[in-house]
This record gives C-alpha cells, structure tokens and sequence, in this order.
C-alpha cells in the first residue's frame, strides 16, 4: 500500500509538469477577471482605437490653415508645335517644339473660407471627445459583463454544491432504506423511488457542469483569451450576499445625467450637429486663396527649329490672391444648410431618447434593489425552515410515521430553497452593479477590488 501511494504521488507530480492545461492553469477572482478584460476585449481595443483615429483627425483639419507646398511635373505631346517659352517682346525670336515639359513648385494658403476651417477643427474635436465617452460606456458594458458571468458560474458552482449535498445525503438515504429492506422493514418500491430520485440528481449535476463549461468559454471571450493559445482558467471566489442601500430614484438620476458616458456622447453628438451648421453656411461666403508658383518650362531635345537669339527654356514664377464666390451652384447650397439643421435636430432628439433611456434604467434598477433585498430576506429564511422540514421527515422516517415520498418531497424543497437563494444572492450582486452602471459609478473600480 505504501509503495502504491508512493507511485500515485509521483504520477500527480509529472502530470502537473508533463501537461501544459494543468501547468498553466490559473484561477481568477473578480479584480482579476475584469483587469484581463479592460486590456484584452476586443470592443474596448477598438473605441480605443477610434480615439487614436479621432486625434488624426484633429491634426488634418489643423492642417488646413498651413500653406500647401506641392511639387508638379508634366509632359505634353502637340499635334502641332508649340512655342516653349512665352514671348515676351514684339518680334521675338522663339523655339518652337511638339514636346514641352514643365516642372514647377506651387504653394497655397487659405485666407478666408466663411469659419468653415474652424468649424471643421471644433467638429474633431468635439469627435475625439465624443470616441472618449463612447470608449467609457463600453468599459462599463464589459465590466458589467464579466461581473455577471463571473457571478453566474459562482452560482452555478453554489448549486452544484447543493445538489452534490442533496446527492450525498440521498445516498445515505438509500443505504438506510437498503439494510432496512433486508429485514423486510421497507417495501422495494421505497428503495426503486430513491434510486430513481438519484439518477435524477446525476442528470442535473451533468447538465449543471456543462453550463458552467459553457459560461467559462464565454468569459475566457469577454476577458479576451486566445482560444488556441490561452491557458487553462477557472474562476476564485466564493458567492456572498451583498449589503444593499437603496437611494431614492431622483437623486440616482440626477448623478446620472451628469456622469453617464451615454449622456456625455449625446451631448457632444449634438454640439458637433451644430459645428455642421456652421461649416455648411460657410459656403454662402466667398472664399480667399493666396498663391504662388516657381517653375521652369523647357522643350525636349529634338525636333526642334533654333534661330539666333531664341530662348530655349525658362524659369518662371507668379503670385496672386484668387477670391471665389458661388454664385450658382443648383441649390446644393442651401441643400447642405438644411440638411444640417435637420441633422441638428436629429441629434437633439437622440439626445432626449438618451436622457429618457437613462431615466429609465435608473428606475428599472432602483426595482431591482428593492425586489432583491426583499428576496433575499424571504430566501433565506425559506432554507432555514427546509432544513428544519427534512430532519423532521428523516426522523418521523426513521420511526415509521410516514413515508419515502415524504422525505424525498423534503429533500427536493430543500434543494430548490438552496438553489433559490443563490439566485438570490447572485440577483442582488448583479442589482447592485446594474444601479452603480446606471447613476453612472465607475465599474472599471471592480479591477481594483472596490
């Protein structure tokens, strides 16, 4: 025997190198679960990118009052020839060819364009602040998240503790109800009725794990976990009853209309409708272009006539100030200011959808509070008075005042008060959440343990 134990130590212990699952397996609490989330989901990767794209944005619309500075080349081929350089004098020798190339350095700057360039570099602005909240609101969402399936498998593992104690103590039952059939005390369907209340119980831990399998792989995607490359993980805690403290439903909406991301992206989303106004009305205004131009002109080497005198190529600059006024553009102006408005009031409007939406939430979870302290209260004395209810019929039993039905109908009560109040329990931790996530509290503080 001792050499057997021996060898089953030995064995544990090169599994637990020899298989990577088992190496690398690791379990985490509820801080851990939702720091690996805030750094790996996806979701929250891409509103952090947006955010960077929202900055490049920013620096392009910048960019517009800079001069540009560009660089042009170009080749031309004439059916007839061409004289490459302009004349400048009366009776002026010239160069004639069918081949001109001209390269030239040109710069512009924009003067005057009716606000539009402003109104552009608030627009992205206003954008990149807008991408901030939206990255917020979706840290919430994942929080929120992962909290609730971190919660769901603590209450699966909750009931499976149940029913494995329900099993166990079923088991005993049987082993009771199997010597007593041998005297001949207890008739064989009291002993059938428990074997087939057993196999029952089997089939509910089997599909009880399966769930729990499932809600892991959920969250290993919510925390984002490579499937091919991840390591094994499980989940650390033990599920708790949370201290429940119900505000009244007006001071959690008024903090929420002042904190909640949703809100804040509404907001910005209308200021930037308003910004749109402002651009599309720049179009009524002239708009003004300083310019200048640097450049040599020159003909290609052959085919070409070469009196004395003549100018072969040159190089040449001009500088102006070009102003243009729409005149006549098929109504597309005014198209654009209406669409603008008409976009402005879009944004008003979604914005007091948001407001009613919050309002909402905030109430719908202020309900949730309340329904969960109450349950709570009642649960938990349920499974105080079902424990009672079963040792009464385990010893009424024992005494032969009543029958298996009795004690197998207690143990099922039992068992569904159990599983009640971790549904209790876990409805509670999840109200609570869901009321901070609607007065707009910071659910990113669940990965610091707050």
């Amino acid at each position: 025997m001792r050499m057997l134990g021996v060898f089953t130590l030995c064995l544990t212990v090169f599994m637990g190198f020899a298989c990577p699952g088992y190496a690398q397996s690791t379990a985490w609490d509820l801080s851990e679960c939702v720091a690996q989330a805030l750094a790996h989901n996806p979701q929250i990767q891409d509103r952090k990118l947006g955010i960077g794209a929202a900055d490049q944005e920013i620096v392009k619309r910048r960019a517009a009052f800079f001069p540009e500075l560009d660089l042009t080349s170009s080749y031309s081929r004439y059916g007839e020839p061409q004289r490459v350089v302009p004349v400048h004098a009366n009776n002026e020798p010239g160069i004639f060819d069918r081949d001109v190339w001209d390269t030239a350095v040109m710069g512009r700057l924009s003067l005057f364009e009716g606000g539009r360039r402003w109104a552009q570099v608030r627009i992205a602005k206003l954008a990149k602040q807008e991408a901030v909240s939206r990255f917020d609101a979706t840290r919430q969402d994942v929080a929120l998240n992962v909290a609730s399936v971190y919660y769901k498998i603590l209450q699966l593992d909750r009931v499976l503790e149940a029913t494995w104690g329900s099993r166990r103590a079923l088991a005993a039952q049987e082993e009771l109800v199997q010597n007593q059939l041998e005297v001949g005390r207890v008739a064989p369907v009291d002993h059938m009725k428990i074997q087939v209340r057993l196999a029952s119980l089997d089939q509910r831990i089997s599909a009880l794990k399966a769930d729990r399998g499932v809600l892991r792989v959920f969250l290993g995607r919510l925390m984002g976990l490579d499937l091919d490359n991840r390591p094994a993980f499980d989940i650390a805690g033990v599920l708790t009853t949370p201290v429940l403290h119900i505000p009244p439903v007006k001071t959690g909406v008024t903090r929420a209309m002042r904190l909640r991301p949703e809100h804040k992206a509404a907001e910005l989303a209308l200021k930037q409708a308003r910004q749109e106004i402002r651009a599309a009305l720049a179009d009524v205004f002239p708009s003004i272009q300083a310019f200048g131009r640097y450049g040599l002109r020159n003909g290609l080497p052959y085919e070409q006539d070469d009196p004395s005198g003549a100018i072969d190529h040159e190089d040449t600059w001009a500088a102006g100030i070009q102003a243009t006024l729409p005149l006549f553009r098929g109504g597309a102006v005014r198209a654009s200011i209406r669409q603008a408005r008409l976009r402005e009031r879009q944004a008003r409007e979604r914005l007091r959808g948001v407001e009613l939406q919050i309002r909402e939430e905030v109430e719908r979870a202020h309900a949730r509070l309340t329904d969960s302290a109450e349950r709570l209260q009642v649960t938990r004395s349920s499974v105080d008075v079902a424990q009672e209810t079963l040792r009464i019929e385990q010893d009424k039993y024992r005494a032969g005042k009543n029958t298996i039905n009795d004690v197998l109908d207690a143990q099922a009560a039992l068992l569904q008060a159990q599983v009640e109040y971790s549904q209790a329990q876990v409805d509670a931790q999840l109200a609570l959440l869901q009321w901070r996530k609607a007065v707009g509290e910071d659910l990113t503080d669940l990965a610091r343990g707050k």
